[in-house]
């Protein structure tokens, strides 16, 4: 089964919004495929373009009306003055719209097709007559139909979900306006037209009341602390993290401030807060998405040059999918990793576990580094060896990644 989105189904979707939380629930369920074909992902992407571009336009022009009122010129919002970032912009919604749907091919052979028959006036395509003058339009639609069409010709086991408001072009379902009824001639009854994400959701999922899941999820959540260790490996790379050094404090008797680059070994984890549950039922499964914050506390590779393994602790603030049902691992389906320090004002929320923490992370500091990596290497489970960081560990207890 596949469901096959429409771009009138998926306008200015929000990635972190409940529609795609839903979409997600059911790709990793297994219920179903979750797609666009290639035409509508491209015009997705160009809706959150055009937005942002007349945005910044109007940012723009209030800034120039800024500079008009100061009699000094003084430079304000300096960003403004680097240029609009259109690529970025473009980059960045694909890269997001592509972790939640697959993308079916929109060939040229199928372009080539949807405009000959939008020149025809062909449905879904069609011919509009405003005050005398006649205009063709529609080859898009024909482009995401024909989309659609190839696809089930290819996978002939596969049942179809197109999901789709133009029920005036393409039909309800119930009988398809020539030529459309040529294009799916003999697969007729493998695919299934559903107005809109409320329609979706009420046939491959039943919702859940939040007050009854929130105990379960935070239950299913409470057990994790192996598992999201070695997420936090997974997730926290490449970039520089911030944390509080848990060895040293500074002259207000806090913990200082630091950065690192990755854990050396899994951390130590402890749920802080469940937030924002929402879930649905999917056969026996129940499945949820909710807010969630982490207490991490372990060791890791200081992002300062030369300084070796710092024993660290970080509140990691995540959105996590996954099912009450059994020991299902998680799914982190935050884009980027929000990793906080521990602040002083929050201290009724993380003191009590660090406290307990301090003692074993002064006994592993007590010896010397070459153990205290080979110790918190053995915090891997069997089946993620292979996430064993490549370390060289020198004799002054400097430590280098080979993996940068």
């Amino acid at each position: 089964m596949i469901l096959i989105f429409d771009t009138n189904a998926v306008r200015m979707l929000n990635p972190n919004g409940s529609n795609a939380d839903v979409l997600r629930i059911i790709t990793t369920s297994g219920t179903a495929k979750v797609a666009v074909p290639q035409m509508v992902l491209h015009e997705m992407v160009a809706q959150q373009v055009i937005e942002y571009r007349d945005a910044y336009d109007k940012a723009e022009a209030a800034v120039k009306r800024v500079h008009g009122r100061h009699p000094d010129s003084v430079p304000v919002f300096s960003g403004l003055h680097r240029g609009s970032d259109i690529d970025g912009v473009r980059q960045g919604w694909e890269r997001q719209y592509k972790k939640i749907f697959d993308v079916i091919p929109t060939t040229g052979e199928v372009a080539l097709k949807a405009l000959i028959r939008e020149a025809n006036g062909e449905k879904p395509a069609k011919v509009t007559e405003k005050q005398g003058d006649k205009k063709k339009e529609g080859a898009r639609d024909v482009a995401i139909w024909l989309s659609v069409v190839d696809y089930m010709r290819k996978h002939p086991n596969e049942t179809v979900y197109f999901v789709t408001k133009n029920s005036k072009d393409f039909g309800d379902g119930s009988e398809w306006p020539a030529p459309m009824d040529d294009d799916i001639r003999g697969m007729e009854d493998r695919i299934v037209i559903l107005p809109d994400m409320n329609a979706v959701i009420s046939t491959l999922t039943e919702e859940v009341q939040a007050g009854d899941l929130s105990v379960e999820a935070t239950a299913a959540l409470e057990v994790l602390s192996q598992t999201i260790g070695e997420l936090a490996i997974k997730e926290m790379r490449g970039v520089q993290l911030r944390c509080s050094f848990l060895t040293e404090l500074d002259r207000n008797g806090h913990f200082k401030k630091a950065t690192f680059r990755r854990w050396v070994a899994p951390p130590d984890a402890e749920l802080l807060a469940v937030t924002n549950v929402t879930g649905h039922k999917i056969a026996d499964s129940v499945w949820f998405i909710a807010d969630v914050e982490w207490l991490l506390w372990g060791v890791a590779q200081s992002f300062i040059p030369n300084r070796g393994v710092i024993p660290i602790a970080c509140i990691w603030e995540t959105r996590v999918l996954m099912t009450t049902s059994d020991a299902e691992r998680p799914t982190v389906v935050s884009d980027r990793p929000i990793v906080k320090r521990l602040d002083p004002e929050d201290s009724d929320k993380w003191s009590p576990v660090v406290e307990r923490a301090i003692g074993s992370i002064e006994g592993l500091t007590a010896s010397d580094a070459h153990n205290l990596v080979s110790r918190q290497l053995l915090n891997y489970s069997e089946e993620n060896r292979n996430l064993l960081p490549r370390l060289i560990v020198g004799i002054e207890g400097e430590t280098f990644g080979e993996d940068g």
